[in-house]
């Protein structure tokens, strides 16, 4: 469906990529204003600001919720807009930019980005619910990683050097470097089965990481989570394995299972970190949950 976009609140992450998300929102949103567009920005001084700002634009008379930002402002954006039905924008300006992969957005072009919303075509996708066991449910769109993969977006997101997205690729090496197994049990629907594993990851959409394709088969409006297992195998056959999830051929490895359900339970022993989004959303165990449609972007 397409409708006239002609009011918007833009959420901006002055923090996103290191500062150059400032850059990208003036460029974007000086394309909207040329375009006849109104625009009202928002800036938090912390995410619990930004939400909270997020929320209050929902109920005000705009069109659309711009985000400025990447995955995780994203995230914070699908919170605040809940079941208000408020469709949402994406300029790409952070360091993964995964939503807009699967969107099929623009990552490195803020004024194409801005053309799109401006469109006003408007798509339903779907989104995914975490409840972990030690804190409140949390919603994410693109990927929740555990086991090797959470380890290595918290080393990831605790790196001041590089910046951008070569800071996930050391971050594996050094993880790799000195892996465990963990031991998971795991339902897809109604199938429960154990596994000795180094990473569970369950995928909404094909990437995370700024392009590592983990579940590549994940369709953003299919209804279904995809599930993606990778065994514990030789260091350094592990460390051949992970330049392959870059295009999505780690799933030819005999290691690496898929499985595709609408609600996913992880547990492992011993308990892992769970990360949604690149945010750290509690520990496992985790109860995860499709909800169909439940969001409409301007795509």
């Amino acid at each position: 469906m397409t409708a006239a976009i002609a009011r918007v609140s833009a959420l901006i992450n002055p923090a996103a990529r290191h500062g150059l998300g400032v850059r990208a929102a003036a460029t974007a949103l000086a394309a909207l204003r040329d375009r006849g567009v109104e625009v009202t920005e928002l800036v938090g001084r912390d995410p619990d600001e930004a939400r909270e700002l997020a929320r209050a634009a929902t109920t005000s008379d705009i069109d659309a919720l711009v985000v400025v930002g990447g995955d995780g402002s994203v995230r914070l954006a699908l919170e605040a807009i809940g079941d208000t039905g408020v469709p949402l924008g994406l300029i790409p300006a952070g360091t993964g930019n995964d939503h807009a992969r699967a969107l099929g957005i623009p990552t490195d072009d803020p004024a194409a980005a801005a053309a799109i919303i401006a469109a006003g075509r408007r798509r339903p996708f779907d989104i995914a619910v975490i409840t972990p066991a030690d804190g409140p449910s949390a919603v994410f769109g693109t990927v929740a990683a555990t086991g090797l993969d959470a380890l290595v977006t918290e080393r990831a997101n605790n790196m001041s050097w590089p910046k951008g997205q070569l800071r996930y690729p050391l971050a594996a090496v050094a993880e790799l470097a000195r892996m465990k197994p963990f031991h998971y049990r795991i339902t897809v629907d109604d199938n429960t089965f154990e596994r000795d594993l180094i990473l569970a990851a369950v995928g909404n959409t094909p990437s995370y990481g700024g392009g590592m394709k983990i579940t590549p088969s994940a369709v953003i409006d299919d209804g279904l989570l995809d599930l993606t297992l990778i065994s514990h195998g030789p260091r350094l056959k592990m460390f051949g394995l992970f330049p392959t999830m870059y295009s999505g051929k780690h799933i030819e490895h005999k290691e690496v299972e898929q499985f595709r359900g609408s609600r996913i339970v992880l547990d492992c022993v011993p308990t892992a970190p769970i990360y949604a989004d690149g945010d750290r959303i509690g520990r496992l165990p985790a109860t995860i949950e499709v909800r169909p449609g439940a969001v409409t972007f301007l795509a």
